[in-house]
């Protein structure tokens, strides 16, 4: 494979010239939610399935978290804008013996796979071989735990960007994937309270099914407050370039967005309402109204989620006392 840079590298890893690393937007971080919400409903309904407790609810679970899937790699395409180097990812390093050494290609790999188990669990609806008990459980078993590596991959991805030390932060793979898991079980629940498990089915077991989720949700968003804190006293305590971008999340620019959305809108309403629903009958008319509130908040919370982390990484104070001395938002370079 040819090099695709003007210039000979020798060392680990992929090359990219500064005058060809773009920023990451909106697309990355529509993605990177896609991601989450694809892996982590898959998950959840391979968990169900694997337990017996399947139906209608979890087999289009599954098939939806796949086109999330596919979703988010179509967004990681549009964002390279040139489909053809989505394959450099992986490849770029093979004339060197450097076959996916990056975060990057690994999350490829690790995107691919889930494509892949999707796939196999359509087939598995229709292909009688498919479908041996034992068979079925390693598919969900090889879901549970890809689903897990594609959810807190961009995590370790953006720990490794260079000039960003807002994502220098070990607490970053714990706000993913307590992130994505509400999304997940927020979907999933959703399906359960107006899709159910099958036509006719228990009630007591379909109560059951919804309760659950519930309280997987309802942990999955505690545990994203408990990330949250910790992911800022460590952005805070990290370095003093962290605290520029951590100054423009908390108190300035992206402040309505972090304190409305991510917080208020993605954990604090899901919360309120999850402890709520424990109280009254999920099948009910509270029910009916709360679950697709659950629903909106934490989809829209989780996007603006990672979109702001993303985004407040690219704040920065120049080096030069020739520049203006105050925050400005751009590549490390520019």
């Amino acid at each position: 494979m040819s090099n695709p840079w003007p210039v000979s590298w020798s060392g680990w890893g992929p090359y990219m010239p500064p005058d060809f690393e773009m920023i990451w937007g909106w697309k990355i971080a529509a993605a990177v939610f896609l991601t989450a919400l694809g892996a982590m409903t898959m998950l959840l309904s391979a968990f169900y399935e694997a337990r017996k407790i399947k139906g209608i609810a979890t087999r289009y679970g599954m098939i939806a978290g796949w086109i999330f899937i596919i979703a988010a790699l179509a967004f990681f395409v549009i964002d390279l804008g040139v489909p053809s180097r989505a394959g450099n990812i992986i490849f770029i390093g093979w004339p060197n013996g450097r076959l996916a050494e990056s975060w990057m290609a690994w999350g490829v790999m690790f995107l691919g796979g889930m494509f892949l188990w999707g796939l196999i669990y359509l087939g598995s609806t229709f292909i009688k071989a498919l479908q041996k008990p034992i068979l079925l459980n390693i598919l969900y078993f090889l879901i549970m735990i890809n689903a897990v590596l594609a959810t807190v991959y961009t995590a370790y991805l953006f720990a490794a960007a260079g000039g960003k030390s807002f994502w220098w932060n070990g607490s970053l793979p714990l706000l993913w994937l307590s992130s994505g898991l509400g999304y997940g079980a927020a979907f999933m629940l959703l399906l359960g309270r107006f899709v159910k498990l099958e036509r006719g089915s228990d009630i007591a077991k379909l109560r059951h099914f919804i309760h659950e989720l519930s309280w997987i949700d309802l942990l999955a968003v505690v545990f994203e407050a408990f990330a949250w804190a910790l992911f800022l006293g460590v952005a805070y305590a990290n370095h003093v370039e962290s605290r520029i971008p951590l100054t423009q999340l908390l108190f300035q620019t992206y402040a309505p967005y972090f304190w409305g959305f991510a917080i208020t809108l993605g954990i604090a309403i899901p919360l309120l309402l999850e402890i709520a629903l424990m109280r009254m009958d999920p099948l009910g008319k509270f029910g009916a109204f709360a679950v697709p509130v659950i629903f909106l908040a934490v989809m829209i919370g989780g996007y603006v989620l990672r979109y702001i982390v993303i985004a407040t990484a690219y704040y920065y104070s120049p080096f030069t006392p020739m520049l203006n001395a105050a925050s400005q938002w751009g590549p490390w370079w520019s």
